[in-house]
């Protein structure tokens, strides 16, 4: 009889485990949920060129995640480039777009569409990369969201290839993998795509490899540099990098600077610590 109570107590310990989910899988069953045919993928419904705001699309696809990091436009540039929330006083930015003389004004919107203009006062790039940060002239108001990036370790929790190199003098680490990701261009649309590779600190990225993903999946055009790539963590949007440049090296979609690759260089210049997403509810591959 002890037995018996035993192994039932086993039996409910068991049952209360939840399973630990695959990342990609994970992303892949949200995608395919959310990706019904003709969905809007526009993050935006309205503009008021009188008054520089914004509607937010509330028909929005990708609705379920939070957008208000992402910039709504920046004045002098046409209505091209973009920039996002890393802490409540700096943007990320691509460093080779030609933002407007500084100060210039970037725009943000908030869940209940009240649009946020801010002063940029400085632009410093990071290191040689294409990576630059943007200081604002005053902290974010609290209802934008500021992003989080990877943990350091976050190879661990997707199937990678990873190889050692050294080339030229430069050594390095080679990732191959297949990391589904969203991303908004100049339109701000929102778009699917596979990062598959980092390799000298820039990710690859390709047209999405699964149905029905690939119906969502644009090339990179000119005007999108800047605007932010994410990882998904559940219902999080999690900071990858912003688009540097279109289709080169065989990649179908674009380039960009792998932020974390540049994460100490970019913290010297904030003055703080990135925020950092929480992978630990996540099965470890690697």
């Amino acid at each position: 009889m002890n037995y018996l109570i035993l192994l039932g107590i086993l039996g409910l310990f068991a049952l209360g485990q939840k399973t630990r989910p695959n990342w990609v899988s994970e992303i892949k069953s949200t995608l395919i949920k959310l990706m019904v045919p003709g969905a809007d993928r526009r993050l935006f419904s309205g503009f008021t060129q009188a008054t520089f705001s914004w509607i937010r699309n509330s028909a929005s696809w990708v609705r379920m995640f939070n957008w208000t990091g992402v910039s709504a436009g920046i004045n002098g540039l046409g209505g091209v480039g973009g920039g996002t929330l890393i802490s409540r006083r700096h943007v990320l930015f691509a460093n080779h777009v030609p933002y407007p003389a500084r100060p210039f004004d970037i725009f943000f919107l908030n869940a209940d569409s009240r649009t946020f203009n801010y002063k940029v006062t400085n632009v410093q790039q990071v290191g040689s990369t294409d990576i630059a940060i943007g200081t604002l002239d005053k902290d974010a108001d609290p209802s934008l969201i500021v992003y989080r990036v990877l943990p350091d370790n976050w190879a661990q929790y997707i199937a990678n290839k990873a190889e050692s190199f050294n080339r030229m003098g430069v050594a390095g680490t080679l990732y191959a993998f297949v990391l589904p990701v969203l991303y908004t261009g100049q339109d701000r649309k929102v778009s699917t795509a596979d990062v598959i590779s980092i390799a000298y600190g820039l990710a690859g990225v390709n047209i999405p490899a699964f149905e029905p993903a690939r119906a969502f999946g644009d090339g990179l055009r000119g005007g999108d540099s800047g605007n932010p790539i994410f990882a998904m963590l559940g219902n999080e949007l999690v900071l990858l990098g912003a688009w540097y440049t279109g289709p080169n090296l065989g990649y179908t979609v674009g380039t960009f600077p792998w932020l974390l690759d540049q994460k100490l260089a970019i913290e010297t210049i904030m003055g703080q610590k990135l925020q950092v997403a929480n992978m630990s509810g996540l099965n470890r591959i690697a």
